[in-house]
């Protein structure tokens, strides 16, 4: 949830609803089979969208939802106040490798000689509180960056925190995407 993954209000349950560039659509795919293997989505391959942005480049993106079920109902109250994603209180408990993993495929680049974490869309105080986490929980330097645009951050992991980083993650990241921890 932190990355590409919104989760929608449906009727009376809650749907996720993934999303990745195609260029890194290989880990969106296995995101997908995991579910679809265990019914909580359709059996058929994510289609590719395009759609036009600035400049008038075409972007191409995997895209697919899961069934709409009640017991996901929590999850959407954890990270949506008034229809804003938000960083939820307790992240910290959600937080392991495998979903530091997850999220570093989905927002995570190659920036220097350290990691940028797009965090764009949290606030300043969400942003900071992550870096904490993050620091405390797995012995980071995790830093707060402006994005370069007003009120937007990203979490910079510099080169000295990239080998236990990399420790942590490698395991579990698809083989098409690991340029992001080289």
């Amino acid at each position: 949830m932190l990355g590409n993954a919104n989760i929608e209000k449906d009727g009376n349950g809650s749907r996720f609803a993934f999303y990745q560039e195609k260029i890194n659509g290989e880990h969106l795919l296995r995101i997908h089979t995991f579910l679809a293997n265990r019914g909580y989505c359709l059996q058929n391959k994510p289609q590719i969208y395009t759609r036009l942005i600035k400049g008038g480049k075409v972007r191409s993106i995997y895209r697919f939802k899961t069934f709409t079920y009640s017991s996901f109902n929590f999850i959407y109250e954890l990270f949506y106040i008034n229809n804003k994603k938000v960083v939820p209180y307790n992240i910290v408990d959600y937080l392991s490798p495998l979903a530091l993993a997850i999220w570093i495929m989905d927002e995570g680049g190659k920036i220097s000689s350290g990691l940028k974490i797009a965090t764009n869309s949290y606030t300043l105080q969400e942003v900071k509180f992550l870096c904490k986490i993050l620091n405390d929980k797995f012995g980071f330097d995790a830093r707060l960056q402006s994005a370069g645009v007003l009120n937007q951050y990203v979490i910079y992991i510099p080169k000295k925190s990239i080998k236990l980083l990399v420790e942590l993650v490698k395991p579990y990241f698809h083989s098409s995407i690991i340029y992001k921890l080289k």
